[in-house]
């Protein structure tokens, strides 16, 4: 790459970061606000079920998906000409993928609901799918933006769909509303960023009417399965805790310890900013300028290092200030939880840039394998410690489950991982 090509990639790199920085930056900021005023205002048992809700949807939202944004995102990145022919065409199987991956939770729910391994009000799951959907079609919807490095549009999508929450669920529940409000306001906030994503889309000149073409479908989901399967882990990775605190264990427990991890999850924004700029510019130098490629990823690992490493040691040292200050008394046993997960932050961020350069090369299946080892001993591990130690032996498991950034670099140091990739 020339330098005149390579100041123009940098320059949208850096003003993408930012945009998506300050954006998520923003949303935490906001959900940190939300959080501890929600939680005050509806007590741990509603906050537990409030997380059950949000547990359940996760896992299910990637089966609407089925991995086609992130194939999407690199696919548009290479040609801008065949995202928009396949972004109908997405929007055509996810129609179809909704009805049916909606049906298939709502008999979960009452399955669990009818055995009584969960005590969360079925509706709470109910009003969490409409949010679902409406989500996984405006995740898509900006996938096109990120793969023409428009981040703009998302980083304001973002702030408003937490402003909206916030200002529904508070107002609503100091009136003297029903707790359910707070996954009512969900779908507020996913309505309100789904029609600012559209509106955008229709700027660009897009047709709303979805495409089925079948080759253009089969040629996306043969691309997307290695995406599906990473997703899938992921989704399992990151949720099953809660899953399993609401089988093994009670509301309360899962109102703690989501309190806990959702600290943890604010400070995620740094490195879901970074790739989510880096990603698609890793995906157009793939092939073609190995070097430059190699130095935007270094640089992102040097960077995400100075970060985490305060964020963890302050974390760790603060955690009971943080829980008093932010939650009351009531939530003391919350403290524990936050300064073990606190330790794990260095590993969850280097897992993002060095899962992202797997994908963006076209080794999307070595990552979904390392993805995979772990999704197995997490759940091995929660099945046979929660019932004992409770949500303790969770912040313990997640601090000591990161193996996709170990296994990336097994085969020695950071050199080889990128040039394995290249």
């Amino acid at each position: 790459m020339s330098s005149t090509d390579a100041a123009p990639q940098g320059s949208r790199v850096a003003r993408n970061t930012t945009y998506l920085t300050l954006a998520f930056i923003g949303q935490r900021i906001l959900s940190s606000l939300y959080i501890p005023i929600i939680a005050v205002l509806v007590g741990p048992t509603v906050i537990g079920d409030y997380f059950t809700a949000l547990a359940f949807i996760n896992l299910f939202t990637i089966f609407i998906d089925l991995g086609l944004t992130p194939a999407f995102i690199r696919q548009t990145a290479r040609s801008e000409t065949e995202g928009r022919e396949d972004l109908r065409a997405i929007m055509a199987v996810k129609l179809i993928s909704a009805v049916v991956v909606t049906g298939l939770m709502f008999g979960v729910v009452l399955l669990v609901t009818h055995r009584g391994l969960t005590h969360t009000p079925p509706r709470f799951f109910y009003w969490a799918a409409v949010a679902m959907i409406l989500d996984s079609m405006t995740m898509t919807m900006y996938g096109f933006f990120r793969g023409i490095q428009r981040l703009e549009f998302e980083s304001v999508g973002t702030v408003l769909h937490r402003i909206i929450i916030m200002i529904v669920a508070i107002t609503v529940v100091q009136l003297g509303g029903p707790s359910i409000i707070i996954i009512i306001a969900l779908v507020a906030g996913s309505t309100g960023n789904f029609l600012y994503a559209a509106f955008h889309l229709w700027r660009q000149g897009f047709s709303f009417r979805p495409h089925w073409s079948w080759p253009v479908i089969k040629r996306l989901l043969i691309l997307a399965w290695p995406f599906a399967l990473a997703s899938l882990a992921v989704a399992i990775y990151a949720n099953s805790d809660n899953v399993l605190l609401t089988l093994f264990k009670d509301r309360r427990i899962v109102g703690l310890y989501g309190t806990a991890s959702k600290v943890i999850l604010a400070f995620q924004v740094l490195p879901s900013a970074l790739v989510a700029a880096i990603y698609p510019a890793m995906s157009a130098m793939y092939q073609k300028e190995n070097e430059a490629l190699e130095e935007i990823f270094t640089n992102s690992m040097r960077y995400l290092m100075i970060v985490a490493i305060p964020v963890m040691v302050t974390l760790a040292l603060l955690a009971h200030p943080i829980i008093l200050i932010g939650w009351k008394k009531v939530w003391l046993d919350a403290v524990w939880p936050l300064r073990v997960l606190a330790l794990g932050l260095p590993f969850l961020f280097l897992n993002f840039p060095v899962g992202y350069l797997l994908n963006a090369t076209n080794h999307q299946t070595r990552n979904t394998i390392n993805i995979a080892i772990t999704v197995v001993l997490n759940i091995v591990a929660n099945i046979f410690l929660i019932r004992r130690y409770s949500y303790h032996s969770v912040a313990v498991r997640q601090h000591l489950s990161h193996p996709p950034i170990l296994l990336s670099f097994g085969r020695g140091p950071l050199s080889v991982i990128i040039g394995s990739a290249l």
